[in-house]
């Protein structure tokens, strides 16, 4: 025969001196106690919008997962590398706010207009899928308001716009010459 290790317990006893009618099941919260010292209460969320008055974002809204800033939208920033043997697919899915967003998008953009054109597969399929994907999130991007001040300067920078980096402007000569021979093989 097993024994148990607990103690033994009458019926009707209350062992750990729990408070009856309230505590953990019960729906009613202990609110006749103080705060215990060192950390006070948290205040009630604020009702107001967040924006260049309000640099945080109010609760019901997204916030930027690299800078903080709001508001901000989810999206995915595809990347697309084409290479001679193999493929790489990329993407960065988060909540972006309007300048995040934008350098972002500027980056992995450029990075596949000149990486995404070397495999057969990717020139003709999914190089161009990707950059309409992406074309599709600059559209939710400009749809976004200013982000408002960036107290701990962790905001990413934008950079040149996309047809200014030198790594998009190379990245046009394959895409030429690609639409070049799909327009060579419809028109027969």
């Amino acid at each position: 025969m097993r024994k148990s290790l607990s103690p033994p317990t009458l019926p009707g006893s209350n062992p750990y001196g729990a408070v009856p009618g309230t505590g953990y099941g019960t729906g009613h919260p202990v609110t006749d106690r103080p705060p215990l010292p060192g950390y006070p209460l948290r205040p009630a969320p604020s009702a107001r919008q967040a924006g260049p008055e309000a640099p945080y974002a109010a609760p019901e809204q997204l916030a930027c997962q690299m800078c903080g800033g709001s508001p901000a939208a989810e999206m995915a920033i595809r990347h697309h590398q084409g290479l001679v043997l193999f493929m790489l697919f990329r993407k960065r899915k988060g909540h972006f706010c309007r300048t995040c967003g934008t350098a972002l998008l500027r980056k992995h953009t450029a990075l596949t207009l000149w990486q995404g054109w070397w495999h057969p597969l990717s020139a003709l399929l999914f190089n161009p899928v990707t950059l309409l994907l992406n074309w599709r999130v600059h559209a939710k991007i400009e749809d976004l308001p200013g982000p408002g001040p960036d107290p701990f300067a962790s905001r990413l920078a934008p950079g040149k716009p996309l047809f200014l980096r030198a790594g998009a402007l190379f990245g046009l000569l394959p895409a030429a010459f690609v639409a070049y021979v799909l327009a060579m093989v419809i028109a027969g």
